[in-house]
């Protein structure tokens, strides 16, 4: 009896979203509707037409992928590298330079919405190249995930999905970008539970 008694108990605590000092997250959020709401008119372009140069001299694409892959300069070619695949921080699975696409963590249509359709050029250009709401991924999972928020979307890997959760917060509070209730209620479920005790500290 007591075998069975401490297998329930354990099947629930791996299954039941209890809270855990990571679930704790606090975002700007919206008072209604609880869920996404679309401001007409967003254009990628509005966010710049391409990745902004950084200091090093490449853009910021070359420069996040050097970094990830450990490539000590990001003015060589992806495609002469001879790195080793890395982890992508989204699946678990090994990847790629090839297979690399850079992720918008509060994805740049979500921050229009959110408030961005209001800030100046330079403000949403400065919020696209942001390395703080960058994630090197695989072209699978970013396009897998598209433009949507927590509530829609979480990594599939369980282990990445508090980290992710937690990432998205601190850039929503960063720039003062509210998260709709419904996304604000997923981020907070993504570190509850067991899988807020043992996933990934960050991205």
């Amino acid at each position: 009896m007591r075998y069975y008694l401490a297998l329930l108990i354990a099947l629930t605590l791996a299954v039941v979203p209890w809270p855990t000092p990571r679930s704790l997250i606090d975002a700007p959020t919206t008072a209604s509707p609880p869920q996404r709401a679309t401001v007409l008119g967003y254009e990628r372009d509005a966010f710049g037409p391409g990745w902004a140069a950084t200091p090093s001299g490449c853009d910021t694409r070359s420069a996040l992928m050097a970094q990830a892959f450990s490539v000590p300069s990001c003015s060589v070619p992806y495609r002469e590298w001879s790195a080793r695949p890395i982890t992508d921080p989204y699946t678990g699975q090994p990847l790629l330079p090839a297979d690399v696409e850079i992720d918008h963590v509060y994805p740049l249509s979500a921050a229009w919405d959110s408030g961005a359709h209001a800030w100046t050029g330079a403000q949403r250009l400065a919020f696209a190249n942001d390395p703080r709401n960058l994630v090197v991924t695989s072209s699978a999972a970013n396009q897998d995930k598209s433009d949507q928020l927590p509530s829609e979307w979480l990594p599939p890997a369980p282990r990445a999905r508090c980290a992710y959760a937690r990432q998205l917060t601190a850039v929503a509070r960063a720039y003062e970008l509210a998260l709709p209730r419904d996304d604000l209620r997923a981020v907070r479920r993504a570190c509850s539970g067991f899988t807020g005790l043992v996933g990934r500290s960050s991205l």
